[in-house]
């Protein structure tokens, strides 16, 4: 069976089956291989697209960070120009209002300008003022110094017409007592034949003796020779008194004319005491209005003192408000300086002051002063109406003559208090 033709045909068919197994074998051999080759080049690709896809979603994350951060980046810009922009505004602003103060500073300075015009203008007034009250001054000292002189040589005048009334008094005394005794004597020696004859000759002896002096004493302020001044200037007291006694003694009757001749020499005296009287009021008026110009002053002063606190005021609220320094600068030094005029202003004021109430306690020394000289003049003319019941003496004609002698010195010594008044008045402290 096997040398059969058939069986070749198997074998050969068997060797190409063989054949075709082993090609198939190398075919899955290599096919297997290829697999491999392609698991593996697959495993590749896929780990190539796995570290693609990380590296794709790596960079996507960094882009979409760099879009976040561009984004922050973005609006803190925008945040940011929205600042500047409002900065801009608020710099403007800033500008318009500076702009504005200056502008208002500047006008302040015009004004405060006017203001110093006007108070330098108002300061100059008032010294003008002063140097008007000083001369006044020096003229009120000067005739004060000229009247303190003419009332002490007035005194000394009083004393020693004093002392020569008293002398007179004397004498006068003296002779009457001796007329009186040598009547005495004459009516003893004489006979009872004549003694009525002599009765009325010794009664109008005694008439004539006894009324004419008691004449002169009545009117014993009234003769030039005994008065506050004397006549002419040439006149002799020693011999007018002298050739009033031998008058008294010899001749009465032409003594009463002499004296009726006096009397309207002694009525001029009275006319000039009233004009130093109308003369005293208008010193006071002076010493009221220079306490008036006094007050005035003050309350002027006063014034620009509250003037320069408002201005001192306005300054400190102008500083508070800017904000630029040299705008604080210019208003610092202003403010010094107008503290420096407040403190020598409230100097002033208080200066005014103190002299203001010396003025007052000298006005009110002088009032008391008046009140205590009325009392005095009320007591010596309650003792000259007391003395008039007292009888007929040589010494009534100068109880009768001391309030004349009061009245003539009363505006004298109240002119003497008024012109120290105003020589106080106007002394200035310093």
């Amino acid at each position: 069976m096997l040398h059969s033709p058939n069986s070749q045909a198997l074998i050969l068919a068997l060797k190409t089956l063989q054949e075709k197994i082993h090609r198939l074998e190398l075919e899955r051999t290599q096919a297997e291989d290829n697999l491999n080759i392609l698991s593996r080049e697959a495993a590749q690709y896929k780990k190539a697209l796995e570290d693609e896809t990380k590296e794709r979603n790596l960079a996507h994350e960094e882009l979409i960070k760099q879009k976040k951060d561009i984004s922050m980046q973005l609006s803190s810009a925008q945040s940011h120009c929205t600042l500047l922009e409002k900065q801009l505004e608020y710099t403007k602003r800033m500008v318009l209002n500076v702009e504005r103060e200056k502008n208002m500073i500047l006008e302040q300075q015009a004004q405060l300008q006017r203001e110093k015009e006007q108070d330098h203008m108002k300061l100059q007034a008032k010294l003008e003022k002063l140097d008007v009250l000083e001369k006044e001054c020096f003229k009120l000292t000067t005739t004060q110094k000229t009247a303190e002189g003419k009332i002490k040589h007035l005194e000394e005048k009083l004393k020693e017409e004093e002392h020569q009334r008293k002398l007179f008094q004397d004498k006068a005394s003296q002779l009457q007592t001796g007329l009186e005794i040598s009547r005495i004597l004459m009516s003893s020696v004489s006979n009872p034949k004549c003694s009525k004859e002599k009765k009325k000759s010794s009664k109008k002896t005694k008439c004539l003796k006894r009324g004419p002096p008691q004449q002169i004493y009545s009117k014993f302020g009234s003769l030039p020779i005994v008065a506050e001044k004397s006549a002419s200037a040439g006149h002799s007291r020693n011999a007018s008194t002298q050739n009033l006694q031998t008058m008294q003694h010899y001749r009465p009757h032409i003594l009463q004319k002499l004296a009726e001749v006096s009397e309207p020499r002694c009525l001029y005296k009275p006319s000039r005491t009233t004009s130093q009287c109308e003369a005293v009021p208008s010193d006071s008026e002076k010493s009221i209005s220079i306490c008036n110009n006094l007050s005035e002053l003050l309350m002027a002063m006063q014034d620009e003192l509250d003037q320069m606190t408002m201005e001192y005021q306005d300054l400190l609220n102008q500083m508070k408000e800017t904000e630029s320094q040299s705008v604080c600068e210019n208003i610092e030094c202003e403010l010094e300086h107008l503290v420096k005029k407040m403190e020598i202003k409230g100097e002033q004021i208080s200066k005014l002051m103190k002299h203001q109430d010396s003025v007052r306690k000298l006005q009110q020394k002088v009032q008391n002063s008046k009140m205590g000289e009325a009392s005095t003049i009320q007591k010596e003319d309650s003792n000259c109406k007391g003395s008039k019941n007292i009888k007929n003496s040589p010494r009534k004609c100068l109880l009768t003559n001391s309030p004349q002698k009061n009245s003539n010195l009363r505006p004298i010594r109240v002119h003497n208090l008024q012109m120290k008044l105003r020589r106080d008045d106007i002394m200035w402290e310093q």
